[in-house]
């Protein structure tokens, strides 16, 4: 297997959880699978491929939300803006809207992948997808 592109991470608890990567060089979402019986989510998550229209939607809020970071990194803004700045706070509004409840794996025609995530040298999150046993 190879290492492949993460765009985002939407969701992150002790590891990515939801967000969107490649699977076999083509844009999917990708959302972890939650262990009822242990408590925890593991290495198994359901990807299913994203539509150009809800991924162009996703890097413009993730774009926003790096931004944010990258100033409260800095000290510029304060925890109480999150996730955007407040120039960014109306098209993030309207971001969140126009995606919705959509950031998620289609279970309907979504495939079943173990994941090992790790860091690229110019610190960027990548992952490598397995098939399941």
């Amino acid at each position: 297997m190879a290492w492949q592109r993460v765009y985002t991470v939407n969701d992150y608890y002790d590891g990515p959880r939801l967000g969107l990567a490649d699977v076999d060089g083509v844009p999917h979402i990708y959302e972890a699978e939650f262990n009822h019986s242990t408590e925890e989510y593991g290495d198994t998550y359901f990807v299913s491929p994203v539509d150009e229209q809800l991924f162009a939607l996703i890097l413009e809020d993730w774009d926003i939300w790096l931004r944010w970071e990258t100033a409260f990194k800095r000290g510029e803004v304060a925890l109480d803006t999150h996730p955007a700045l407040p120039g960014d706070r109306e098209r993030h509004e309207a971001l969140k809207i126009a995606i919705g409840d959509r950031l998620k794996a289609d279970r309907a025609c979504a495939r079943y992948k173990r994941a090992r995530f790790g860091v690229s040298p110019n610190r960027e999150t990548i992952v490598e997808w397995f098939d399941v046993d």
